[in-house]
């Protein structure tokens, strides 16, 4: 397997919107921008690659509502107190600049029914911030204009180490599934933008791919970074959703907004039990209440949109297929008919990406420039500690490529460090043995992880629980050295699988410390089951020291960059 050496002044490592729209403000001020993405067409990778049918914004249309001040002083109550406000601020004010840009690439988010934009209200959110649009090319004009802009883009490539050096970073290790070359690259910053973390728990089909969010973004950031020595915040929290029972799909934004109501097996309308809001509350409050519903012996769960207008459910049925294009098709072989019948809905396999909130985010800590907590290690979208969803990720992708592209320019061209070729040649033969490698095969591997989160972590903790679960992956490290790849596909596999285990564990210790509640089923300790507002208005912050989790915390009230103590 042969060599190449690249440099760069930016490398993105993932190549969805949040990497797209980071990389595009670098290319604009005429920066060299490398793309690192482990799919195979730039236009339709990351998790909205086949498309999103909404959008989460502020427009500043006229009403108090539609500005950012409105939405700034609601964020803390949707998020619990557990949110940096400064970033989320920033994020907040930028969104009606980043839809204007998004807009100038081709996307039309206005729906043709009206010529206008379609604005609904869900998920706990005070004002109709959500467009429904018709997304299906949303991603292919947004990697058109980094293209575009001549962006050099590696597919097929998947990131696997940072190069640091001082307690800088300064590039990055990857290698081609699919050819097998591998790449050592110098650039002057980097930015994290490869998602959250997926496959991590046990889901109701039984196959680990059958994920509501993109199943290929499995940690990968998260894995790099904390390896670098950069802080990894919210880790406790996980996320989960309703879906169609048996088939993992986006898609209950949409069901929420339209006005589908959740029914248990009496047919009650339970909702209203859990929120004020019912069926318009969080995603977390909705998620806990329908676990709640079956841990209380009242399931089966459905949504029961035989209410809804007849325009309504035309509408719903036309858009079916934007998230997940093979959805009506599902619903056609099991003889669904949701016009006319209540729907059977399940609990999707968790997830750490911002636990059922929005605006607090799993993963980097971030400051108001997208730059991390450590030196030359920048940020955005599910990965971050900031996030919102697809317009989340495109914001903060956006103030992440503007802040890397300042970050640079403030270097003042200054030279890289050589490759350490002992370090780079030791990651490159760790990773070849796992072709010859005779132990436990990466899908064993994984299942054994997913059965640990499912079983020790899931929605209900306990210390008892958690030692057992970090004791397990603890174990399971031992042997990733000896995880075997049958091919190149599977080396990508088991990089994958390193990073679902390490973050679980990351997870796990993190629950750990958080000894109380918050966000119902989002982190839920049956040992310590109510929130506790005068001790816990605070992050809880997991960095690697030498070969062991480090623990701290910061007060809520303060922004994560006040943590920070980068280049020392």
């Amino acid at each position: 397997m042969s060599w190449t050496e690249l440099e760069t002044d930016v490398l993105v490592i993932g190549g969805g919107v949040a990497g797209c729209m980071a990389a595009i403000p670098a290319l604009e001020e005429g920066l060299q921008v490398t793309i690192l993405e482990k799919g195979k067409v730039l236009d339709h990778c990351g998790s909205v690659g086949c498309g999103v049918d909404h959008y989460l914004t502020i427009m500043d249309s006229g009403p108090e509502w539609d500005t950012p001040e409105f939405l700034i002083k609601h964020v803390p109550e949707l998020t619990d107190g557990i949110v940096d406000l400064e970033v989320t601020s920033k994020l907040i004010h930028q969104m009606p600049r980043v839809l204007k840009k998004i807009e100038s690439f081709g996307v039309n988010f206005k729906d043709p029914r009206f010529n206008d934009y379609y604005r609904l209200k869900s998920f706990g959110l005070p004002g109709t911030y959500h467009i429904n649009f018709d997304g299906t090319e949303f991603k292919k004009h947004i990697g058109q204009q980094v293209r575009k802009l001549k962006g050099k883009v590696l597919t097929r490539t998947m990131g696997i180490n940072l190069l640091e050096k001082d307690n800088k970073v300064y590039g990055a290790v990857a290698f081609n599934f699919r050819s097998g070359e591998w790449y050592a690259i110098k650039a002057k910053s980097i930015v994290m933008a490869a998602g959250e973390v997926n496959r991590l728990s046990k889901n109701a089909s039984g196959m680990p791919f059958d994920s509501w969010h993109c199943p290929f973004n499995t940690g990968d950031a998260h894995r790099m970074a904390f390896n670098a020595g950069a802080i990894l915040t919210n880790m406790e929290f996980v996320e989960t959703t309703l879906t169609p029972k048996g088939f993992s799909a986006q898609g209950l934004n949409a069901l929420v907004s339209e006005g589908a109501h959740f029914v248990n097996k009496q047919g009650e309308r339970f909702m209203f039990k859990y929120d004020e809001k019912g069926e318009n509350a969080r995603r977390a409050v909705i998620a806990d209440a329908v676990i709640n519903e079956y841990l209380l012996g009242n399931g089966p769960i459905y949504a029961d949109c035989r209410h809804l207008p007849s325009d309504v459910l035309d509408h719903m049925e036309a858009t079916l297929q934007i998230d997940r294009y093979t959805m009506p098709a599902f619903y056609e072989q099991k003889a669904l008919k949701f016009r006319d019948e209540p729907v059977e809905v399940s609990i999707s396999e968790l997830s750490i990406r911002r636990s059922g909130v929005y605006f607090r985010g799993s993963g980097l800590a971030v400051d108001t420039q997208g730059h991390s907590s450590k030196e030359n290690l920048f940020a955005a979208g599910d990965c971050a500690s900031v996030s919102g969803g697809i317009a989340g990720a495109a914001v903060l992708g956006h103030i992440s490529g503007e802040g890397v592209s300042a970050h640079v320019k403030k270097l003042n061209g200054a030279k890289l460090p050589d490759f350490d070729s002992e370090e780079i040649n030791r990651i490159k033969n760790e990773n070849e043995h796992h072709l010859v490698a005779s132990g436990m095969n990466w899908r064993a591997f994984e299942d054994k992880t997913r059965e640990v989160v499912s079983d020790y972590i899931g929605v209900r903790r306990s210390s008892k629980s958690l030692e057992l679960a970090m004791q397990t992956l603890s174990a399971l490290a031992a042997n990733e050295l000896e995880m075997k790849a049958d091919d190149l596909h599977g080396l990508m596999r088991v990089n994958e699988t390193k990073s679902i285990r390490l973050s679980a564990e990351v997870m796990a210790n993190a629950a750990m410390a958080r000894t109380e509640s918050r966000t119902g089923s989002s982190h839920f300790r049956s040992d310590f089951p109510e929130t506790n507002e005068k001790d816990w208005k605070k992050f809880v912050l997991v960095s690697k020291e030498k070969d062991r989790m480090k623990i701290n915390f910061s007060d809520a009230s303060d922004s994560l960059a006040s943590t920070f103590n980068r280049g020392s």
